[in-house]
Formats: C-alpha cells, structure tokens, sequence
C-alpha cells in the first residue's frame, strides 16, 4: 500500500468507514470520500481535515489511488463506475479492513449483541494496561470521543461487522461471539447460513490464539462442539462458566459483582467487588468478555477491576440524556427484540412507569421477529411506536409500524400508541408523562438526534409535567 496517497471512501458517514478513513488519516494518507447526508461522523472527519462531498459525483474520484466502498453502497453507484472506468483499484470495507489486520495481531469481537460495549471495555482495560492497541469500534467510545484510535503497538482492536458475511473472511489472533441470534437473516437467506458464517469465522483465528464466548448462548455451544483442541473461554453467570460473575448488589447507577476466573490446576482467582457503572446483566456479561480477552495478556486484575469501575461508557448505549430527579430520559441503540427486552429490563423498577419510544429499524427485521418484537415489550408501561426506519429497505407489504401497534395492544404486554412522525410522538409524551416516569429511546436510525433534541428542548421550556 505503500503507492497508495489518496484514498476515497464511498459511504464514509458509516460508523465503520469513519473509523477506518480516520485511521489512515492519522497514518499519513490523502483521505477524501462521499456520503449522502451530513451526520456526526461526516461533521468529525471534517474538522480532522478530511475533505467531504455530500452526494455522489462520478468526478469526485478522479485523483483517488484507492476507492473504498460501503456494503451500503451498490455496485451501479456512479463513482465506482467511474472509478473503474479510470482503472483505479475498487474494494470493499472488508477488504480494506483485511489490509489493515494484516499487519497487526488482532483481536476481533462478533455476535449479534453486545459488540461496541464490549470492545469499549476491552479498549479501556488495555489502555489502562499501556499496551496502546489501534481500536475500530461500532460505537462512540465516550472516552476517545471517537469510534477509533490509532495505537503504537501491533495490537489492534475491531468490532466486525454480521450483515455481509464479511466478517468470517477477517484474520484474528483471538476472538469473542457475544451471541448468535436471528440477525441479518435478509443477507444469509437462513440460519444455518448465518451459523455456518460463524464456523468460518472460528477457523480464521489462530490455533496459538483464543476464543471467548458467551455460556448461555445455545446456537454457540452447538458450534463449539466441533472445535475441541482451540483455547476457549466460556463467560456467564453458571457454573459451567470458566470466567464466572456472581452479582452481589444492584443499585440505580451500576452493578457490583465478583468474579471467579476458574483454572484446570483448580487454583482459581477472583476479582472482588467489582463497582461496574453501567446497569443491566446483559453489562456484566460484556464486561466479562472482556476479562476473558485481557486475562490472556496477563494484565494485573487491579487494573482489570480499575478499568471496569473508571468506565466512561459508549455513546447511545443506555445513554442518560435528561434527568430532573422526577423525570429520566435514556437514549439507546438497541434496535433488535434480544436488545429491547435486555434494555428495558435493565431499567425496570419498582416505582415509576416506564414508558418506550421505539423507531423500528428495517423491514426485514421486523417481518423476521414480529411476534419477539411485540414479546420484547412486556417491561414497558406505556410504548409509542414510531414509523420503521427503512435504512433504504424496500417496503413488506402489512409489515408498517400501525399494524404492529394494534397487534401490541391485541397482546396487551403493554399499552402502544401509534405515532405517524416525531412531533406527534413529542405531544403524546408531553401528554402522558408524570413525575417518576422513565423514557427510553430505542432505534438505530434517527430517533437519537431527534430524541437528544427534545431532551434540550424539555430543559429549557422546564415544561410542568404534573
């Protein structure tokens, strides 16, 4: 790559191609691409100097040594056209993150939930171990204030990506499968196609290297039966768990376990009274992902137990956007029916109501898990049920979010208001809320900069909510 100065990304408002453009700005390289809309992504590349057309112009590339594209992004798109016209060299997002993996020992985190919580974690504990890993993340990492990180070390840290197939192709010194759940199945056309893209996965980590999963997940523990001889590690909250967490209290603000790391000399350690920030076990088992990850570098456990409890979090990932001590706003990724049951009963108690606003993201997604997205619902009081976010999905015909809401009603798990746009969503909670409510904003598309407005807006008009 050494010939390569000018490298141009197609899509590069992606939360995965930022991350990469990012690193190969700050490795010296000419960076310059295109996305349809201005985001925050667009708007961070921007001020690091990253020149930034908004739309695609088959002139663009034309001083490009290397064109990038988004899976995103079609084959027909004018600039990669042009680009191949004019002889220039075309790969995929994969593909370039392959390059990058190939000169470094890489850890790789995949599965369906979980992903960009828990490579933050395994980031943090690093850093605070010196070791300086180059990171590509999901999520913005609060901490970077960015989803990337350009370390000095050859250890590099990257959360895959599920929805091309893509990932079971990356090269990995160790790895971690969150979980398997019915995720992408749009792309794998089965789940056996999508399980089977986790055994490629699996052989493409190196046998002197290792493998943390989750205990609990059925759909792993079925694979791993055909990988006897690789060095793995199951995480959970059962016995048969090789990195165990036992919870000793709960409280508003975080969770405070203990952990057993289990040894085959029967000499087990723990790490005790771990004060960790963040709520809901669905954390814990991320955090202990990430101690099966850093166990395997023989980082000291005081700075395993200091990195989890000074955790400063993932952007959207129970995020705290308001709170007047009567009134609690949470802005949340969580987008899948596994995600959204996890979320809610993260945040579910005993006084005060909770109520959901949900932006359903894709068709596809909702016709593969409607009746678990209507069961996802039950720790909801109250859930408004925005329009689907298509993510530039064709329309399913009888698969639209008025439909869902009377089918969420006729299960009565919780009581749903249908809400045609965002400004009829805002009047209906400016209608319903009262003094020790809790409000979650679910969906990966835009709800989150609409929500975090209307957080701001709630501030400043102090509305009286009686």
């Amino acid at each position: 790559m050494k010939k390569i100065k000018n490298i141009y990304f197609i899509g590069i408002g992606g939360i995965g191609m930022s991350g990469i453009a990012e690193i190969m700005k700050n490795l010296g390289y000419k960076v310059t691409g295109s996305d349809q809309q201005k985001n925050s992504n667009v708007l961070r590349l921007k001020k690091l100097g990253v020149k930034i057309f908004i739309g695609h112009n088959s002139n663009n590339v034309e001083n490009a040594s290397l064109v990038v594209f988004s899976s995103a992004i079609s084959k027909n798109n004018s600039e990669i056209k042009r680009a191949i016209k004019l002889n220039i060299p075309v790969i995929s997002r994969s593909e370039m993150l392959k390059e990058l993996m190939r000169v470094k020992s890489t850890i790789t985190v995949a599965g369906s939930h979980g992903k960009t919580t828990t490579v933050s974690l395994i980031a943090e504990i690093l850093d605070k171990a010196k070791l300086d890993p180059t990171v590509i993340n999901g999520g913005i990492i609060n901490s970077y204030g960015s989803n990337t990180k350009l370390g000095k070390s050859d250890l590099m840290l990257v959360e895959t990506d599920e929805s091309d197939g893509s990932f079971s192709l990356l090269p990995s010194f160790g790895g971690v499968i969150t979980s398997i759940d019915n995720e992408h199945i749009d792309f794998y056309g089965s789940k056996k196609k999508l399980v089977d893209s986790f055994h490629s996965y699996i052989r493409n980590i190196s046998p002197f290297g290792f493998l943390a999963v989750s205990e609990k997940d059925k759909n792993i523990q079925a694979i791993l039966k055909n990988y006897k001889s690789l060095n793995i590690y199951k995480y959970g909250f059962s016995n048969n768990s090789d990195i165990q967490a036992k919870i000793v209290k709960k409280n508003k603000d975080g969770i405070i376990f203990d952990v057993e790391i289990k040894s085959l000399n029967k000499k087990n350690s723990f790490i005790r009274n771990i004060n960790f920030p963040l709520i809901g076990n669905h954390n814990v088992e991320n955090a202990l992902a990430a101690i099966s990850v850093c166990i395997n570098f023989k980082i000291n456990k005081s700075i395993i137990k200091n990195s989890l409890e000074t955790f400063h979090g993932v952007k959207r990932r129970l995020t705290k956007i308001y709170d007047n001590n009567e009134i609690i706003f949470f802005d949340d990724y969580a987008h899948h029916p596994t995600e959204i049951r996890e979320t809610l009963k993260a945040l579910k108690s005993k006084s005060g109501r909770l109520i959901s606003v949900i932006q359903p993201h894709r068709y596809s997604r909702l016709n593969e898990n409607y009746g678990n997205f209507i069961k996802s619902l039950r720790d909801a009081d109250m859930s408004i049920i925005l329009p689907i976010f298509s993510a530039g999905e064709i329309k399913i015909k009888g698969i639209n979010s008025l439909n869902l809401t009377k089918d969420i009603n006729k299960k009565k798990y919780t009581k749903a208001y249908y809400a045609s746009n965002f400004l009829k969503a805002k009047n209906k909670l400016n209608q319903i809320l009262k003094p020790k409510d809790t409000v979650v904003f679910m969906g990966a598309g835009s709800i989150s900069s609409w929500c975090n407005d209307y957080a701001k807006q709630f501030k400043l008009e102090d509305l009286n909510v009686k």
